[in-house]
């Protein structure tokens, strides 16, 4: 009888397990799938590109391209809490969202482009970080009007993540850390420089300066500007000391291709001078060719002492009317 009663108290655990056990995982998988999940939309906080999160609850119901839809409309919204600001500029518009692969592919019109280059970066930090903070999303992938997504020199932008985009007050975004540097260039009449505003690459292992040279070789990118330092010249070493002299140490290409033209020689020279003294560790400027120290250029100006900065370059130009 006891034997019975064993054998019966086994089957029906047995029975209650079978039964039981699926109906407890369709009611977890039920209750996870129902539970209100967490984002954080990135906003302007306080003076400066610095960006900081505000935690937002979801609805995990959604579906998922839905989802991050809303959270890229809230974005253009002004947020509520104080010292906190929009981040994406009432004319940029979101298309469409897609997600493949946990990568949100978010096009955008081609307002987008009409913006600032520092809007351009602001706009990309403050979505990817919004969206990766999405447990659904690990990576984003921006479209213009179904292009893909370019950087200035017409280089694909590709996957962005938290891993190679960063907030801080400094600007960071697509590959690795990016800096706003003031360039100037020639105007159209060649009588003055006009600075522009780029929002640059920066290789950590290389100091600003050298970049900023860089940068003026290549040439403006806003229509109406115009180059001033010959575009094959090469950029040997910068190094600035701590007193703030900036050693600029050119090719030869410097000196040989430039026109001799004396107006054109004070726009190439100051453009660079300008450029660099734009810097808070940038005081003044020597020049060197080859590794060494020019004594003039064709007779126009002094290349043997530091250069400083210059506001009004018109007083130091030839009138050729």
């Amino acid at each position: 009888m006891k034997k019975s009663r064993l054998l019966l108290n086994i089957v029906m655990v047995v029975i209650i397990c079978i039964v039981a056990i699926p109906i407890l995982l369709l009611v977890g998988s039920k209750w996870k799938h129902n539970t209100e999940n967490q984002a954080e939309i990135y906003y302007l906080s306080g003076s400066g590109y610095a960006l900081k999160g505000i935690t937002k609850t979801i609805d995990a119901d959604k579906k998922t391209e839905n989802i991050i839809m809303e959270l890229l409309q809230e974005l253009k919204q002004q947020p509520q809490k104080e010292g906190f600001f929009s981040t994406i500029p009432e004319e940029v518009s979101f298309l469409s969202v897609n997600l493949h692969d946990r990568t949100a592919v978010v096009d955008v019109a081609s307002s987008y482009l009409s913006l600032t280059n520092v809007q351009r970066v602001l706009v990309r930090c403050a979505v990817v970080w919004t969206l990766t903070s999405l447990d659904f999303v690990d990576n984003v992938e921006i479209q213009v009007e179904g292009h893909t997504l370019q950087t200035s020199a017409g280089e694909a932008i590709g996957l962005m993540n938290r891993e190679n985009v960063h907030i801080d007050g400094e600007i960071s975004a697509e590959t690795t850390e990016y800096a706003i540097f003031k360039l100037y260039f020639a105007n159209v009449e060649h009588n003055a420089l006009i600075v522009e505003d780029r929002v640059v690459e920066v290789n950590t292992n290389q100091a600003k300066e050298k970049t900023i040279v860089e940068q003026l070789i290549a040439g403006p990118l806003e229509k109406g500007y115009f180059a001033t330092v010959p575009i094959d010249t090469k950029v040997r070493d910068v190094t600035t000391t701590k007193d703030g002299i900036c050693y600029v140490n050119l090719s030869q290409d410097f000196l040989s291709k430039s026109s001799g033209e004396h107006n054109k020689e004070v726009l190439m020279v100051y453009s660079i001078v300008n450029s660099l003294c734009a810097l808070d560790t940038v005081n003044k400027v020597q020049f060197f060719v080859e590794g060494e120290k020019i004594e003039d250029v064709k007779g126009n100006l002094d290349f043997s002492k530091p250069f400083t900065e210059k506001d009004d370059i018109g007083s130091m130009l030839e009138d050729k009317r």
